[in-house]
C-alpha cells in the first residue's frame, strides 16, 4: 500500500509560481499541487495538440477556485470539490489553489515535457 503525506514528497517546481509534490504508484502519479491566482497555464501548453493538456485527472480541490476551459465549454471547480478534469482541457486558477490530484503517469509526463520545455524557453533558457 502507498501513502504519503504533502510534506513526505519531493517539491518540484514545473514553470514558475506552479509547484507539487509528486510521486508515483504503480503508474498513477499522485500529485499535490500548488498554483497562484491569476496563473493562466495556456501558454505553457503551446506544442501539445490544439495547445490544451491530453491527460485526464482526479483529485480535490482543498481551496481555491480554477476554470477549466474545454474549448467547446467551460467548467468552475471551488474548493472543497472532487473533480474529474477530462482530456483535451485548459486551466485557469482564479484564486490561489491547492489540490491533490491523480494522473496516469505516462500522460502526465508527455504533458510536463513540453510545459518544461515552454517553461524554460519563456525564461530565457535552452528549450
Amino acid at each position: 500500500m502507498a501513502h504519503a503525506g504533502r510534506d513526505d514528497l519531493p517539491v518540484r517546481e514545473i514553470a514558475p509560481g506552479y509547484s507539487s509534490r509528486f510521486a508515483d504508484w504503480d503508474g498513477m502519479t499522485v500529485g499535490f499541487e500548488f498554483a497562484p491566482a491569476g496563473m493562466d497555464a495556456s501558454t505553457m501548453l503551446d506544442g501539445l495538440p490544439d495547445g490544451r493538456c491530453h491527460a485526464p485527472h482526479w483529485g480535490v480541490l482543498l481551496s481555491g477556485h480554477i476554470l477549466v476551459d474545454y474549448g467547446d465549454r467551460q467548467e468552475e471547480i471551488v474548493g472543497g470539490q472532487a473533480y474529474y478534469v477530462e482530456p483535451g482541457h485548459r486551466i485557469s486558477f482564479l484564486e490561489d489553489s491547492e489540490a491533490v490530484e491523480f494522473t496516469p503517469t505516462a500522460d502526465l509526463e508527455k504533458t510536463f515535457e513540453i510545459v518544461r520545455r515552454n517553461a524554460a524557453a519563456a525564461a530565457g533558457g535552452a528549450a
